[in-house]
């Protein structure tokens, strides 16, 4: 018989998010950022949003990943994050200085 706790909290992990930490632990950075696009484009939210824009910019890929940025920056401030926005602000300024230059 077991016992549940009434603080457990079960997190449920779908095959692609496992594949996009899988992929992004072996480098793969550009594989991870296209599973991190579908998952994108199916939660439409902020935190995936900023994940793949971060993937972008580790795969090289400077202009998707300041697209990626701009959605999560959005998302977030459309739900009054603003603490988050401005963390995701300052990647963003990054990102756009690295494809700058």
């Amino acid at each position: 018989m077991s016992t549940r706790h009434a603080n457990t909290v079960y997190v449920d992990f779908d095959p692609l998010r496992r594949r996009c930490i899988r992929l992004a632990k072996t480098g793969q950075y550009r594989k991870a950022a296209i599973a991190l696009a579908e998952l994108a484009r199916r939660e439409q939210d902020a935190a995936t949003w900023v994940r793949l824009g971060v993937m972008l910019e580790r795969a090289g890929r400077l202009p998707s990943a300041v697209d990626a940025l701009e959605q999560g920056l959005w998302l977030l401030r459309r739900h009054r994050d603003h603490r988050r926005a401005a963390v995701v602000s300052s990647l963003l300024e990054r990102t756009k200085q690295r494809r700058a230059a």
